[in-house]
This record gives C-alpha cells, structure tokens and sequence, in this order.
C-alpha cells in the first residue's frame, strides 16, 4: 500500500470536510468581528443602530442553535449517513451567510445566528466520527487535530477581513466557503465503517479509495485484516445501552457543572442587586467566600460518598447526592445573605465530591475495557456542558430564576437514573445472580440464553476477582511505599498540581470579572458564554482523540496551549496597564482565554483521572485516587479564594505571568516524567513504572 497515496485521500477528506468547521470558525466571531458597524450603521436596520441588548441577542443565538444541531445531526448521521449529514449541514452554514446581507432587524440576524450554530453542532458531533470511522490509527490524532485548526483559521479570517471590509461585504465572501464544501466534499466517499453496518461491498470501495488502493487486486494483507476487522465490529450492537445509562448518570455531573460557573454567571446581580440581601450588594471578598465555598464541600463529598459507596452500593450512593445538588438550587431563591449563598454551595459541593469519586468508579465497574476511557470522559463533557448552560441562562435571566429552571436537572435524575440497575462488580460482592442480570442489561443481552461466550467469560472473570476480596484489608504501609507506588503516587500529584496551578479553573470562576477589566467590546457575560462553548469544545476533542491521540500527547498539547494563552493575555493586560494603545487587540482577551479553556478541557482538566487511575497499583487504586482529589479539592478552594487577592496585589498580568510559569514548568514535567498509557495493559503500564 504506497504510503503517499494512502494518506493523500484520507488528508483530503479531513481537509474538505473541515470547510463547515472553517466556515463555523468565523461564524463564532462575526459579531465582535461585525461590531463597529453594527453599532454605527443606522441606516441599515429598521430599528436604528443596534443596542448593546440586542447585540446581545444576536450573538447568545448561536449557542442554543449549535445545542440543537449537535441533538438533531447527532441523531441524524445514524439515520443517512455521516456524508450526507454534512452535506446537509452546510444549507443551515449557508443560509447564514445568505441572511446578513439582506437582514433589516435583529431577530433576522439572529436567525441567521441560530442556523450558523446549528450546522456549527454538525462540525462538533460528526465530523469527529467521520473522522475517526475513516482514518488509519497513525494519521487519525493529525486528521481529528483539523478541526481545531479550522475553527481558529476561521476566526483569524473573519477577524481580518472584519477589520478592512463592512460585514455585508464579509458576509458575500464567507458565503464561497461552504459552497466549495458543498462542491469538494461530495467526490468523498461515506464512511467505511458507516458503509460497513449496510452494504459489504461499498464499505470495501471506500476503504480502498481511503487507503489508496485502486483495485481489489492491489489489496494486501494488511488491508483484508482491516476490512475483517471493520465488518466484525459491527456485532457490536449492545454498545447502545451503555451511552444511554451514561446519559442518565451524567445528569449529576451537568448540574454540578452550573454550580461551578454559578457565580460567575450571576456576577452582574451579586454584585448589583441591593434588594436581595439584607446586607445590600455583596463585596468581591463576601463572592470569593461565596464561590470558594464549593471546593471544601467536594472535599467532605468525596471522603463521605466515596466512603459510602462501598457501604450502600454505588447505585443508592449517587441518588443520595442528588439531594444535596436539590438543596443547593433551592437554598438559592430564598438566600437573604452571603452566608445563605456560601452553605448551599457547600451542599452543592458535597454532590460534586461524589461525582469525582463515584462516578468513575460506577463507570469503569459495568463499561467494556474498550469503552472505559471513552466513556469516562463523557463525565467531563457534562461538566463542561454545564458550565455552558449557566452562562446562557445567566445572561438572560435573573439568578432566581436560573436556580427553579434548574432544578429540573437533579429531579430528572433522580427519575431516570433510578431504573438502572447497579453496578455488576458491586453486586458480584453480595449476590451472583442479580450481578449477572445487571451485567446482561449492560451488554444489552435480554436473556441467559442469548448469552454469548464473550459474556461468559466476563462473568466469570467478575465473579472471580471477588475472591480476592479478603486482600483489601491486608493493606500495610510497604503496598504505598514500593518503588512503583512511589512513582505513580509522584507523578499522579504532579498531575493534580498541573491541574490547578495552571490556573484555567480559578478563571473559569471569574469569567465575567476578567473579561470586565480587559475592556472587551463584548458585555463579559457573553464573552463567558463565547468561551464556555469553546471548552465543551474542546471537552468533545478529548473525548473523541483520547484512545488516538494518547494521553500524553494531548496533555502535551493542553499544557502548551495554556502556557501560550497566558502569556498572550498578560502581556495584552500589561501593556493596557502600561498606557500603550491596545484598542486593536481588544479582542485578544476573549481568543486567549477560550485558548486557555480550550486548551485545559481538551486535556488537562479532563485525561488527567483516567491516567492518574492507570498508573496506580490495583491494589492501593482506590485509596490513592481518593487521595489525589481530596488534594485536588483542598488546592481548588485555596486558589479560587486568593485569585481575586492576587488580582489585586499582583494586577492581572502578574498573576497570570505567574500562572504561564507555572504552566512551562508542568510542560518539562510531564514531557520527562509522565508515561504513556495509550493502548496497554494495566500490566504493562506497571512494569513500565
């Protein structure tokens, strides 16, 4: 199979399909790019120049449109395919570019906004699997990596030419791109392994078309094991039922993402609303209390949930931290003082220790070996979902309000989450029978009888590992002190320091008081909901690419991605701080903060658990883990409360040149100490220790 060739079709594809994700790039940023005429031009609109409130709409109606379209075209690409989904993706992208020029309100521009973001939930959610469905293993972290090299080549376009042309002028010449999508992605073949699930025949041309090979008599024998492989894969059918209890899950993690970004959310009224609290408008040192209050509840959250776990059950364990989560929203409306605000936080705290402590857990007991990472990482997507959901809601209505609309979430999963059965290897403990008919209901296997030997095996092996049972108490200080536990102890740590001394989490806090003080021209809240769709972005990125790309690379990535954000934005800070004219620059605050959030949710904030788990001894895993984030947590409220504190002594660019050190230095280190993991065993990753 000649290499060139081989990978010439497969660069094209990812290069053509990555028009849309070119085209989304610069829909993400028309507005700021837009901004000066829009705020200028009176003859345009029907209803005179637009205000800052109806800017304000335009531009927040590309979040929900980009929610329906992951919902919708997710659905969709199961339903006719990855090509034509895309395809038809690009009519929404189109239609975008088509209205600007002819709008006369501000509903039709934000029309126009909400379709741009439906087919930008297209770039997210199918292109990541046509991807991946087409590449070979060795080109398929380079290919997935396109789709980030689009979206920030589209908003350095849409930024440049916003800078020399109006925004109707703009608009007509977007308006080529998804038109040569169209044009250039339709010679692509569907997907193999889509192919693969219908029609044999057709799923063997596209292989060869992506692999270079002309014809079946060219094909080796590396290429028949691949097409083998890619029809077997798709016995596979019980993979299903495995998203849909992560789905019901997951609802815990998206609340506790609102409670993360609640503050900031809310920053405007805190800090504005004098009606509210019989102590009148509370001070920047009464919302640092108030936002550092969550961190010491996950603490108490992950000892007490991740002690009862093992007492009640996982399943019973989760349910009972919903009802802190509950208290938390509830508390909320009625609060009269920062006390008030800070004690619901802690419960909401609490509730997001057990998220980080026994969810994990739940997870890799009942998911395949081959699923584990992936979908372990969908817990960090929820998270970053909810940091989304809160800066939408935030910005257009009032905290109260915000807090009875999501009280839905906890509710909801107590409904759904509740028909799940637990845990197979919990109940593997207590009872063998019922661990069996949990363990069928997550293969998607309706009967004993249907019970292949693949199933067989895997109950015995659950079965079995129980006997070892008696070992966990026999648990002495030489199993912590060995040469291996040391070393993945140490470099676990590291990880956990990297974590939060890079600083993108106490960011993520004060979003909206960052973006205040760098003079953006975009209100703070929707410069925050900018940058929370960025990091469900890059969330997605992580979950797709960490089983290809490796852990270690993409924490590589993630770390490096941070170092150059921050500096980028402490220099933009101390420059304006040193009188020099940075009224060009002024969208540089919000490009380098959604880098850094970017960068740190695609891999530092997220590949982090899975790895620090896989280094570990079996033995001590449980321990050493609960360890690990019980520091984490303990660092988290110490560095969100004294980030204001530094903001002040420091200014913004001391502390964040202080943080981009932090960050090179977290880059030597993971480059020199930390292993990859990526595709072996947990034996194999111990002996490389």
């Amino acid at each position: 199979m000649p290499s060139t060739r081989d990978k010439r079709h497969q660069f094209l594809a990812g290069l053509s399909v990555n028009l849309l994700s070119l085209s989304y790039g610069g829909v993400i940023l028309w507005t700021s790019a837009s901004y000066i005429y829009l705020k200028k031009d009176s003859n345009r609109f029907e209803t005179g120049v637009l205000t800052k409130e109806q800017l304000g709409l335009i531009t927040a109606a590309l979040s929900p449109g980009t929610l329906v379209g992951a919902l919708f075209f997710g659905w969709l690409a199961d339903k006719i395919g990855r090509k034509r989904c895309l395809l038809l993706a690009a009519l929404p992208m189109l239609a975008h570019w088509i209205i600007i020029p002819f709008a006369r309100n501000p509903l039709q521009l934000a029309v126009a906004r909400f379709l741009g973001g439906t087919a930008g939930g297209s770039c997210f959610t199918v292109i990541p699997i046509y991807i991946t469905e087409l590449a070979q293993d060795n080109l398929r972290s380079t290919l997935g990596m396109l789709l980030s090299l689009a979206l920030s080549t589209g908003v350095l376009l849409i930024n440049t030419l916003g800078y020399f042309l109006h925004y109707i002028t703009v608009a007509w010449i977007m308006t080529i791109i998804p038109l040569a999508f169209l044009v250039l992605f339709a010679f692509n073949p569907e997907s193999p392994q889509y192919l693969a699930q219908r029609n044999r025949e057709k799923a063997e041309r596209s292989l060869r078309y992506y692999r270079g090979i002309s014809s079946s008599g060219d094909a080796n024998e590396e290429f028949q094991q691949e097409l083998s492989r890619l029809c077997k894969s798709e016995d596979e059918k019980p993979e299903k039922l495995q998203l849909c209890w992560h789905d019901f899950i997951n609802l815990l993690s998206l609340s506790y993402g609102c409670v993360y970004s609640w503050t900031s959310a809310s920053y405007v009224y805190l800090l504005e609303d004098s009606r509210q609290f019989e102590t009148g408008v509370l001070t920047k040192e009464q919302l640092g209390w108030v936002t550092a209050a969550a961190f010491p509840g996950s603490f108490v959250g992950a000892l007490f949930f991740g002690w009862l776990a093992d007492k009640i059950g996982r399943k019973r364990c989760l349910l009972l931290a919903a009802l802190p989560m509950l208290t938390h929203w509830l508390i909320i409306p009625f609060a009269r003082n920062p006390f008030q605000l800070a004690v619901a936080r802690f419960f909401a705290g609490t509730a997001g220790g057990c998220c980080f402590t026994v969810i994990p857990v739940y997870i890799t007991e009942l998911a395949q070996d081959r699923l584990r990472s992936t979908l372990g990482m969908i817990f960090a997507l929820n998270l970053g979902a909810g940091i989304l959901l809160i800066n939408i809601l935030g910005y257009f209505m009032h905290y109260i309000t915000v807090a009875w609309i999501l009280i839905v979430i906890p509710l909801a999963f107590l409904v759904c989450f509740s028909f799940n059965p637990e845990s197979p290897q919990y109940l593997a403990q207590h009872n063998k029978e019922k661990a069996e008919r949990s363990l069928r209901y997550y293969r998607g296997i309706s009967s004993s009888g249907d019970a292949n030997e693949e199933f067989q095996q895997e109950l015995s092996r659950l079965c079995k590992s129980e006997e070892e049972k008696p070992g966990k108490p026999q648990l002495c200080w030489h199993d912590f002190t060995t040469r291996k536990a040391r070393k993945a102890y140490l470099i676990g740590l590291g990880l956990v320091l990297a974590n939060q001394f890079n600083g993108s989490l106490a960011m993520q806090n004060y979003m909206t008081f960052i973006f205040a003080e760098a003079g953006s021209n975009l209100p703070p809240m929707l410069s925050a909901i900018i940058v929370s769709a960025i990091q469900l972005t890059g969330t997605c990125s992580s979950t797709h690419f960490v089983e290809r790309a490796g852990r270690k690379t993409l924490l590589l990535i993630s770390i490096s991605g941070i170092f150059l954000g921050e500096s980028a934005m402490a220099s933009y800070y101390f420059l304006t701080s040193k009188g020099y004219d940075t009224s060009m620059f002024n969208w540089l605050p919000i490009a380098s903060f959604s880098l850094i959030q970017f960068s740190a949710n695609s891999g530092i904030l997220s590949v982090i658990f899975p790895v620090i788990a896989e280094l570990t001894p079996p033995k001590i895993r449980s321990t050493v883990v609960r360890v690990q984030m019980i520091t984490m947590f303990l660092l988290a409220s110490v560095i969100t409360k004294i980030f204001p504190y530094l903001t002040v002594t420091l200014g913004m660019p001391g502390t964040l040149f202080i943080c981009a050190g932090f960050s090179f230095a977290f880059i030597v280190f993971i480059a020199i100490f930390v292993p990859e993991t990526k595709g072996k065993t947990i034996e194999a990753i111990q002996d490389s220790l």
